[in-house]
């Protein structure tokens, strides 16, 4: 493959080893993919077996608009959605790579199918796995005009161990891991959500909203808030009543309308 011994890829890959540890890593490390396949935007998450999900870093190039409040939805709700969660328990050691493709038509729910490829345009995404730090690290390269081809995917095939020890190292030097969206961000994120779709909701109503967004059961939001589950399910019903909603998946649905 020409595209890896590319004079221009070489150089580049050497400006993003500069870079480690910095804010403009994510930046230097797209431009380094795209001098040998077209990608328009990437992210790299860290998701856990508890259902943890921690942003690390993302860019985007002119052609993509996905906006914070976007990102935030992923990281608070449709993250449970991602089929990449299912490779968790796929690795038999640390730091072996896998290649995961996902289109529109692989996603069966119709929010989370929305939210990607209808309001970001986004029609095809690779995403390079590798198992390390007590979970799966997920770097997701992205294309808005077209799919990915053959030859693209044997690209970043070819591409990966660099590419994914890259981003892991990025990671530790940046103490990414422990500096975004803690669970107090993601809730308060939800009410500021709630609050834009129906300012009418009361704090209770908003508090416990939240908390069905994020997939807790009525027994734990009222562990969480120290009220009685009775309590839990008449304001769950007060709010839907007030939505005009009759369940999750509408909670759901409502909150990606809104975006």
């Amino acid at each position: 493959m020409d595209e890896i011994t590319d004079p221009a890829l070489l150089d580049s890959i050497a400006e993003v080893i500069i870079a480690l540890g910095s804010a403009g890593f994510p930046a230097k490390l797209l431009k380094q993919i795209n001098h040998a396949v077209e990608v328009n935007h990437l992210s790299l998450v860290h998701l856990e077996a508890n259902s943890k999900v921690t942003y690390v870093f993302s860019a985007s190039d002119t052609q993509v608009n996905i906006t914070k409040t976007m990102q935030q939805l992923y990281l608070s709700i449709y993250y449970r959605l991602d089929p990449n969660k299912d490779f968790l328990d796929h690795f038999e050691n640390d730091h072996q790579i896998l290649i995961r493709r996902l289109q529109p038509q692989d996603i069966t729910d119709l929010d989370y199918r929305q939210l990607w490829y209808e309001r970001m345009g986004i029609v095809d995404r690779l995403s390079i796995l590798t198992r390390a730090d007590n979970g799966l690290y997920c770097l997701n390269l992205f294309r808005t005009d077209k799919g990915f081809s053959d030859h693209d995917v044997a690209v970043i095939k070819t591409l990966s161990s660099v590419l994914s020890a890259l981003s892991v190292r990025q990671t530790r030097l940046s103490g990414s891991l422990s500096s975004f969206m803690t669970r107090d961000t993601q809730i308060a994120t939800l009410i500021e959500r709630l609050e834009t779709i129906d300012d009418s909701l009361t704090k209770r109503e908003k508090e416990v909203c939240s908390r069905i967004l994020l997939g807790m059961s009525s027994e734990g939001i009222a562990l969480d808030l120290a009220i009685k589950m009775q309590s839990v399910q008449t304001y769950r019903k007060r709010a839907y009543a007030r939505l005009s909603i009759t369940s999750q998946n509408e909670l759901f649905s409502l909150c990606l309308t809104h975006v």
